[in-house]
């Protein structure tokens, strides 16, 4: 016994020590908060031809770049089983509400996803709502998402994102969601169609 205390107590240690020194950044977070959207609902919905190739901005929008502009506190509710994380969420989206920031590595979000520049993006928007249609290059992704910027609370343990898939001019949705960890997985806890069905990327 005091044998396999000698090899496994040291194991253990080494293994407990290794999870400790390595803890997820704050990008790690960012990049699973992400992945666990297009992962989602939406996304399993999508039939095969779409799912082959979707585009992601990659350039987080702000409450300005919303149309409708709407805050997540007006569309969602905290839960009733705990609501601080999701209040200093909210505290976390009303100070830095006007910055966007720059995707970089979609690979950490899915392999099958391309990330699209501002003016690739403009130019995605023109393919779909023009008469002349492109299919090919970025134009034969089935759709766009746009993200906020993720707004975590004191812990980062619980987040708050805004997330818009749009696939054309009578084609697009719109929602705040509220994600809380679980490990090191996010999960989906609220989050509803945006109060406007016709949310439109700016």
């Amino acid at each position: 016994m005091r044998i396999w205390r000698a090899i496994l107590i040291p194991f253990l240690l080494a293994g407990f020590l290794s999870s400790q020194s390595h803890p997820a950044t704050k990008q790690d977070d960012i990049s699973s908060v992400y992945s666990a959207l297009m992962h989602g609902p939406v996304f399993q919905a999508l039939g095969q031809r779409q799912g082959q190739c979707w585009a992601i901005a990659d350039t987080t929008i702000n409450i300005d770049d919303m149309s409708p502009p709407i805050a997540p506190d007006a569309q969602l509710k905290p839960p009733s089983y705990d609501p601080k994380p999701f209040q200093e969420a909210l505290a976390d989206y009303y100070a830095r509400k006007y910055q966007r920031q720059t995707l970089t590595h979609a690979d950490q979000i899915g392999a099958s996803y391309k990330l699209l520049s501002p003016q690739e993006a403009a130019a995605f928007r023109a393919s779909r709502t023009s008469v002349s249609a492109s299919s090919s290059g970025n134009a034969a992704c089935g759709g766009i998402t746009y993200f906020s910027d993720v707004y975590f609370n004191s812990h980062r343990n619980a987040a708050l994102v805004y997330m818009l898939n749009w696939c054309g001019s009578l084609c697009s949705q719109g929602e705040w969601v509220y994600l809380e960890k679980q490990g090191d997985r996010w999960a989906q806890r609220s989050g509803q169609p945006a109060i406007t069905s016709g949310a439109k990327p700016f």
